[in-house]
Order: structure tokens, then sequence, then C-alpha cells
């Protein structure tokens, strides 16, 4: 078993992943024999991950073995990694039954350390496996859409960096034989992404961590993706932009309502209007809850069908003129509010580094409990002002 054949697999799952969409996008209704072939890819991308699964739990085991044979399978070839005890070992690639002996050791399992921590870090926080972290970033999804729908970029660190962007195109003309081509002056710019530490502490009991049947790393994802979730998402939804990520609802105003506290179906159709027709194939609504209720009543004249129409199958998101729904942290509907936002979420450019986990011992010692802070750092701007419109009440 190699990690070339973990990564072939997951390559080859992603393919398969990525079939299953092309289905589902391409058909709109799909027949017997397209549900068919749906579900034969389904199964065989079922069946990757198992595979992947199994693999990575049989990698899992080699730190328990003994002696040379346990560090040479559980470390490979990789480059030294000298840890603060000054002990030197070679580092092992991600392994979620290391990250759960560090944590219920209280971060003092040497051997565990010196397999996550950073080469170079100096800063005593210890690298997080790459399956918890996405674990991780899974949940916080669920918490807002804009941490999956957007253009994620994951960087190891949060130096600060220049997105160009094009504030116009350049025309494109005919040229005729021989002819001689127009020279290109397209207006561009560029957007500083920079990187603001959000965090959480995490209080386990010490009668927790000594329960080896306690999965300590799943409770600690969870709680943190509900802590940084909430603080995340209303960040990405409302953020000013300045000394904080900017949020999406601080894109170019689409519709401005007639009304402060109300919303017309004229209106959302102008919204999804105010949007150029390229961009509309892959875009979606990011709305407040409270303006979703009241859009839910509101009925297309003539054909008298609601706007808001139920997603289709299970955990698919409802459709607003055709395009799906998210419920984000917007501003409920009030005087000069945004309370949607519509458009190609791609336009706005999500930056993170890595999830650190550091361990606090003795913090909260006098009352049984040991202390998991996890940091993360992160940014958002809008980099395509085309892709995206909001609705903002009067």
């Amino acid at each position: 078993m190699s990690i070339d054949k973990i990564t072939e697999l997951r390559h080859k799952a992603a393919h398969q992943l990525a079939e299953m969409r092309r289905i589902l996008d391409e058909n709109e209704t799909l027949t017997a024999e397209q549900a068919q072939e749906f579900d034969r890819r389904e199964a065989e991308h079922d069946a990757t991950n198992e595979t992947v699964n199994r693999l990575e739990r049989v990698a899992g085991l080699a730190p328990q073995m003994g002696a040379d044979e346990a560090r040479s399978l559980a470390f490979g070839e990789g480059d030294d990694v000298v840890i603060d005890e000054g002990v030197a070992v070679e580092e092992k690639r991600d392994s979620m039954d290391v990250f759960g002996r560090f944590l219920r050791s209280r971060g003092t399992d040497v051997e565990a350390r010196a397999t996550l921590n950073k080469a170079t870090s100096g800063s005593g926080s210890d690298w997080v496996p790459q399956q918890w972290s996405n674990q991780l970033v899974q949940s916080l999804a669920l918490q807002t859409a804009l941490f999956d729908k957007s253009n994620l970029l994951e960087t190891s660190n949060g130096q600060v960096f220049n997105i160009p962007v094009s504030t116009a195109d350049e025309a494109i003309a005919l040229v005729a034989e021989e002819g001689t081509y127009s020279n290109p002056a397209p207006t561009t710019s560029s957007v500083a992404i920079g990187a603001y530490k959000y965090g959480a502490i995490v209080k386990v009991s010490t009668e927790m961590l000594q329960d080896s049947a306690f999965p300590i790393e799943n409770y600690i994802n969870r709680q943190v993706s509900r802590y940084l979730g909430n603080q995340i998402g209303a960040i990405l939804a409302t953020g000013t932009g300045s000394s904080q990520p900017q949020g999406i609802s601080k894109c170019t105003v689409g519709v401005t309502a007639a009304s402060t506290t109300a919303t017309t179906a004229d209106e959302i159709y102008d919204t999804q209007h105010s949007v150029s027709a390229p961009y509309r194939n892959s875009s979606a609504w990011y709305v407040n809850d409270s303006w979703l209720k009241a859009v839910r009543k509101l009925k297309a004249s003539g054909s008298g069908d609601y706007l808001l129409q139920p997603g289709l199958a299970a955990g698919t998101p409802a459709t607003l003129l055709g395009n799906p729904v998210y419920i984000e942290q917007l501003d409920a509907p009030a005087t000069g509010k945004v309370v949607a936002v519509y458009g190609d979420a791609m336009g706005y450019t999500v930056r993170r580094t890595p999830f650190e986990v550091t361990v606090l011992n003795e913090r909260f010692a006098d009352t049984g409990h040991v202390g998991f802070k996890v940091d993360v750092r992160l940014d958002a701007k809008i980099t395509d002002s085309s892709a995206l419109r909001s609705l903002k009440q009067a």
C-alpha cells in the first residue's frame, strides 16, 4: 500500500463524482436509463471511497507497531521534522488515528506531535489531518453555503497577495485576411486578499478524555463547526471589508425595492435580470430567512404559481425563478438593508489557511477541563463585480 495508490483512488473518486454531476446538470429530469447510469456511477464512487477509507485505516495502525519497523511504515521517506522536545523524526501523512491519540494525550504524545507538527512553524500549533479538516469544512458549509459555493482558496499561510481582476473586457472585432489586429487595452486592477484570524476554544472534561470509547476528535469537530460556522457565516454575509472580510452583501446593488420592508414579485424578477445572462446559468440566491418567509407567499401573475418552488429531492435546495436558494445571515428587511444577493458566487473569493489546533492544558485545570483552541485565518472579497447583484430595501 502506498500514498500514491491512495492519491490515485482519490482522483478516481473525484472523476466519478464529476460524471454524476454531469448527468444531473445535463438532464433536468432523468429517464429510466439515465437514472440507472447515475446509480451505477454512484455505487462505483461509494466503492472507491470505501477502498480509500480501508487503506487509510490500515495506514493509521502502523504507528502502533514496534520499534524501527513501526517508524519506517508510519513515517516513510518524508523530510525531517523537528518538534519542541528536540526529537527529530520523519513526517507522516494525514492520520485521524494519530490525531485522536494526540488529542487524548492532551498534546503530550511525543510521536503523535512529531507526526502532526509543522516543520518550521515554531508556534506550538499543530497540523490537522486533511480528513478532519475536510469534515470541518463540510460542517461549516452546512452553516453557510458561501464556504462551499464561493471561489475558495486554501493557502499555507496568511501572507497578503493580490488577485488581478478585469473591470472592463476588450471588445472583439472582425479581422480581415492579413488584416491588422487592434491593440488590446483591457481595464484591469487588483484586489488584495489578507487573512483575519477566527477561532474557538472547546473545553473537554478529563473524564471524557479518559474514556477511550469517546470519539474526541469528532466531538471537537462538531463543536468548532457550530461556533465558527455562526461567526464566519455572519462575516461572509455582511462583513464591511474594513479590518475584516468583505461580505457578499457588499456587491453592487441590482434593485432597490420600493418598500422599506416588503418585496414584490417584479422586483425579484428585476434582480435576477440585473445579472447578465452568462452568469445566470450558474447563479443562486443567498437570502435572509425572514425575507424568504415573505417570498414564499408570492405568486407569478397569470399562472398563479408560487415563485419559490421546493427542492425535488431530499437534501436539494428550494428554487426561486429556477435558481437554488440558500439562507445566509443577511440583514432582515428594514430600511436600507440588503436582504438578498443573486448571482454566481464564484465571483466572491474566500481565502483560508489550514486549521490549527493548540492544547490548553493548564487554563481550565481548576475545573477539570482541557481546552482545545482551533484557529483559522481567512479573508473574502468580491473579485468579479459583474457576477453578483443585491436586492436592497428602500
